[in-house]
């Protein structure tokens, strides 16, 4: 019981710091945030890898469990909660989108496909285009592009939502329809 407290305890410490940096290096912002609900119903935690002869499989190391168990049980929730209202003190805004092949979309050509990601690691191939980059941060960019849009809606609008709506499947169409036209331009990107 007081190891769990502990942990608990750490974890909603981490929790503020990481949303207090957050919300610092981006004061009068629109923060967008990928929609984590139900995050660990649709993930998989690898318990067994294949042997190096292909033939059977073996138990993942001590160390692969424990990653698991430690990214499984993180506060998500809490997290999106902290950031949303350290940014209202600081005249900021965070919204949240779908979290919809953001790792798996090209952010140069659009193309979505399980195939740009080879092997499931951490480097991004788009199929098409053969644009090459970090899996998170083709998926950072894809998640500041839909936040951009939602943005523009914003505008054009006047109406901000700050969670999608997705309950129809006609919505979710249009929507993933409007985040393959999206594009990241070298344009805006910084300079090195």
């Amino acid at each position: 019981m007081v190891i769990a407290g502990r942990e608990r305890r750490l974890k909603q410490d981490r929790n503020h710091i990481i949303s207090r940096r957050i919300v610092d290096m981006h004061p009068h912002s629109i923060i967008g945030l990928e929609d984590l609900t139900h995050i660990r119903e649709r993930t998989k935690r690898r318990t067994h890898k294949r042997k190096k002869n292909g033939k059977g499989s073996l138990r993942v190391s001590r160390k692969q469990r424990k990653s698991n168990r430690h990214a499984s049980s993180w506060a998500f929730a809490e997290l999106h909660s902290y950031l949303a209202y350290k940014a209202l003190l600081a005249d900021s805004m965070t919204v949240k989108v779908d979290a919809y092949h953001t790792s798996q979309a090209c952010p140069r050509c659009g193309f979505a496909s399980p195939e740009n990601r080879p092997k499931h690691g951490l480097l991004f191939v788009c199929q098409s285009c053969h644009y090459v980059l970090h899996a998170d941060l083709v998926g950072a960019r894809n998640i500041a592009l839909r936040t951009l849009l939602v943005r523009q809606d914003w505008t054009s609008t006047g109406h901000l939502s700050i969670a999608p709506d997705v309950s129809s499947d006609e919505t979710k169409a249009a929507r993933r329809l409007r985040y393959a036209e999206l594009r990241w331009s070298l344009d805006t990107s910084p300079r090195l």
